[in-house]
């Protein structure tokens, strides 16, 4: 009998099965990958199987994405003489090299299997993992399964410091969606797009709230190749990252999105997305940059935000508007002096709308870092519209414990911010802070730096933000010091 399995233990029964891997001997982060790679053929065929019964429900031939004999059900089911491990290195190699066929782009299926190596070693263990699979029923078809199937296996590696990677909560990434509301014929981009979970979710957004409901059957479809083909953009760096998320794309209908492996940060990217997008939707990376091969910014700080935030900016159309994840250290830190500079930018520049001050913890059990989320938008044509008041939101709880477990609770203050948003309502959470007050304070775009209790209390920045300014403070003593050993260093050689 399948194994019906829900939301709320679906990430301990993944686990289980991607644990299956130990017995081969690999880290949890390849197996992490490999297990992905045979999660994506069985919902693959998933979808394949449901859109084949609509198909001869409706007298059409069906076509599948991959041959029938590399279908999940096909050969997972199925006796192999030669055995299961030499046929599913096969399919794999040629997976990798297969061909478009009648029309169909299967460009992203060759991009996915290229240059993979199947890890698994023993017979036993990949029987075990198919059989597990076999048995494993959704009780929904979740449009974004894959990605949380991602978001639950490393949360599980996070909590054991074995995994470099971090995703946004998919409450976070529905949040921001709706704050940002895209729509048909817009331009849609992620530069740091991980497991395209944002990519994912507008695709929906913009399908469920305005593409459904259109009556003309031929303008429906013409819109829904146009979303999928021209107006998803993503970028990702990191490899095994990439190819989770062109999985995730694939199961969206066959991948079309604009999904690149490449470095947001670099000079040809500058050039290749300026003024290219109208949403922008991101999570990108915090902290100091390993590499010095980035792009010449208008303000330099080797930090990932300081760098994106400047991308972002650059990237946005006429009237574009973005909403991406920061670290708070950003919104008040002045050392580097790029930091006052950008916000500077922002504000001048930019119209800056809010500012939603997110807790700590929301990104546990990857990292505890304080964040807020920002929404700004590009002046249209000639308007040179910027910002003239910021309207703050003080998040105490989004639905989930602050800690490194994260289950779910009741006290959910993320409803409350979507329905304040319009009209930039005031409230006990949030308050509204006129470009003249943001000017006299340095361009600090903290919350609590503009909240109104904050005189009656004391004039102490919250116990968060002050965790923050230590952190930083930290940075830049290590910098300096790094810098300094540099120095010495070269001048015991010369």
């Amino acid at each position: 009998m399948p194994d019906k399995v829900n939301f709320q233990r679906f990430g301990d029964k993944l686990w289980q099965i991607a644990n299956v891997f130990r017995d081969d001997i690999l880290k949890t982060t390849e197996y992490l990958e490999e297990f992905s790679y045979f999660l994506f053929l069985k919902m693959l065929d998933d979808r394949e199987r449901a859109d084949q019964e609509v198909a001869e429900a409706e007298g059409r031939e069906y076509q599948s994405l991959i041959s029938e004999k590399y279908r999940f059900y096909a050969w997972a089911k199925a006796h192999h003489p030669g055995g299961l491990l030499p046929f599913v290195r096969r399919m794999f190699e040629e997976l990798a090299e297969i061909p478009d066929n009648n029309g169909r782009d299967r460009s992203l299926i060759r991009k996915l299997f290229s240059n993979h190596t199947l890890r698994a070693r023993y017979e036993p263990t990949l029987r075990e993992l198919v059989n597990r699979l076999l048995s494993l029923e959704f009780e929904s078809a979740s449009y974004d399964v894959l990605g949380r199937a991602y978001e639950f296996v490393v949360r599980k590696l996070g909590e054991q410091g074995q995994y470099g990677q971090y995703f946004t909560p998919r409450h976070i990434v529905d949040f921001m969606v709706r704050l940002i509301n895209p729509k048909p014929g817009e331009r849609i981009y992620d530069p740091a797009a991980g497991t395209c979970g944002f990519l994912v979710w507008a695709f929906e957004h913009v399908i469920k709230g305005y593409i459904e409901g259109e009556p003309d059957a031929v303008k429906k479809e013409q819109m829904i190749r146009k979303l999928k083909f021209e107006d998803l953009h993503g970028v990702e760096k990191a490899p095994d990252v990439y190819k989770l998320g062109l999985m995730n794309m694939i199961l969206h209908g066959d991948g079309n999105a604009n999904m690149v492996e490449d470095d947001s940060l670099s000079p040809r990217a500058q050039d290749l997305h300026k003024g290219k997008y109208d949403v922008i939707l991101t999570n990108p990376p915090f902290g100091p940059t390993a590499q010095t091969r980035t792009a010449i910014f208008e303000y330099h700080a080797r930090l990932y935000e300081a760098l994106f935030i400047q991308h972002m900016m650059n990237s946005l159309a006429s009237g574009g508007r973005c909403a991406t994840v920061m670290k708070e250290g950003l919104l008040f830190s002045n050392t580097p002096q790029a930091l006052q500079k950008i916000r500077r930018k922002l504000v001048e520049r930019f119209d800056l709308q809010a500012v939603i001050s997110m807790p700590s913890g929301v990104f546990w059990p990857y990292t505890g870092s304080k964040t807020s989320i920002l929404v700004f938008e590009r002046s249209r044509g000639k308007e040179n519209k910027t910002t003239e008041k910021v309207w703050f939101y003080r998040v105490d709880a989004d639905g989930f414990e602050l800690s490194q477990v994260r289950r779910p609770i009741s006290e959910n203050d993320l409803p409350d911010a979507l329905e304040k948003w319009p009209g930039r309502e005031v409230s006990e959470k949030s308050w509204v802070a006129t470009v003249e007050e943001i000017r006299k304070n340095d361009y600090n775009l903290t919350a609590s730096r503009y909240a109104p209790y904050r005189a009656e209390v004391a004039e102490y920045e919250a116990p968060e933000v002050l965790i923050e300014q230590v952190a930083d403070l930290e940075e830049e003593i290590a910098q300096g010091l790094r810098g300094l050993k540099a120095m010495l260093g070269k001048e015991v050689g010369e």
